[in-house]
């Protein structure tokens, strides 16, 4: 057996030599539980498909790349938990992500028979889906609203983002307050089935949630009639008002699709339309703008050059994801700047946030 596993490793070694693209070379998070961030390496790939030959071969299982894969999961946990201890002092954040994980596992079990899940006061309508790609998500919006009080002080939030896969939408430090607060006019750019909207209803705040997907907009609206003050509008954001081919398929990754992304092949195009915050604040009549929240899969540029004005004229609390495009991070704060240069911009992992500073 020892000498099947020196072959299997050769040829392992000189598959992960192919450049798949799609497969990432490397990860950065571990922990047990989390299994959609631990993407296998390429090695694990090659390691998996000659598990699959062996196995047809033989028609015997064979797990060397789960074997792989597990071990690295182990010492990446290792060596994360000795990264935080030295720098926080304490790696209590990975009992609150698994106490976390669990609450959400057990929920998505029971929304089976309710048809919702119920996060303390906000409510979202079931998802279909595997429980581990809900956990992704929820655990950007509702893991601090839930297991620490509501409180997005930096110190705790950077603890997140040294942890979680992307990150919360809210940040309180010295440089800026990217928080919702009562009565904020919020615009949520990619608002899926309103998980942020929810959250913001709660906080009682007033949403208008930009979701251009199908399934994802029905559902949206489903959270709508669930919580106060949500407006579902059925529209992507851009920089012009157009109407633009979209990659709709009613996961978390719908998207539009253009110069800077590629599309996939195999996959259904709809064409959709676009509007702008600034032509939306005008046409409707808002007095003020006061949170933008936006995770819209790379059109994230597009639409901070198509909200200048209200960027100028309201100066709205920003929490932006950036880890989308090359030069995200630094693209979007130069247009945040070039719109209202009186911002306060922070740069946390695949998140950016920015405020101007209220005047005594």
């Amino acid at each position: 057996m020892s000498k099947i596993r020196a072959i299997v490793d050769v040829m392992a070694q000189k598959m992960a030599k192919i450049r798949l693209k799609i497969i990432p070379n490397s990860v950065r998070y571990s922990h047990e539980g989390f299994a959609y961030q631990h993407p296998f390496t390429v090695y694990e790939f090659a390691l998996y498909c000659i598990d699959f030959l062996m196995e047809c071969i033989t028609k015997k299982p064979f797990h060397y790349a789960e074997d792989a894969f597990t071990k690295r999961q182990k010492q990446e946990e290792l060596q994360l938990r000795e990264e935080l201890q030295k720098k926080y002092g304490h790696t209590g954040v990975f009992e609150v992500m698994e106490s976390f994980a669990t609450e959400i596992k057990g929920m998505n079990e029971t929304c089976k028979d309710t048809g919702m899940y119920i996060l303390k006061d906000a409510i979202l309508p079931y998802w279909n889906y595997n429980w581990l790609s809900l956990l992704y998500v929820f655990e950007d919006t509702f893991l601090v609203y839930m297991k620490y009080d509501d409180c997005y002080d930096e110190y705790k939030i950077d603890m997140l983002f040294d942890t979680l896969w992307e990150g919360p939408y809210g940040l309180r430090s010295d440089v800026v307050d990217v928080t919702v607060k009562a009565d904020d006019i919020v615009i949520d750019a990619g608002s899926w089935i309103g998980d942020f909207a929810a959250y913001a209803s709660v906080k009682g705040a007033i949403t208008y949630a930009f979701e251009p997907d199908d399934e994802n907009y029905e559902l949206l609206t489903a959270t709508a009639s669930f919580n106060q003050n949500i407006y579902p509008v059925k529209k992507g954001l851009g920089d012009k008002k157009i109407n633009i081919k979209f990659m709709g398929d009613g996961s978390t990754g719908s998207r539009i699709l253009s110069r800077e992304s590629l599309s996939p092949e195999h996959v259904q195009l709809v064409e959709i339309e676009t509007t702008t915050i600034d032509d939306f604040v005008e046409e409707n009549g808002l007095e003020r703008v006061d949170f933008i929240k936006a995770d819209i899969e790379g059109y994230e540029r597009h639409m901070l050059k198509g909200a200048a004005k209200t960027l100028k004229k309201f100066a709205p609390k920003l929490a932006l994801c950036t880890y989308h495009l090359p030069g995200d991070p630094e693209v979007m704060e130069k247009l945040i700047k070039e719109a209202n240069p009186a911002y306060n911009v922070v740069q946390k992992r695949k998140k950016l946030f920015a405020s101007v500073p209220k005047r005594i």
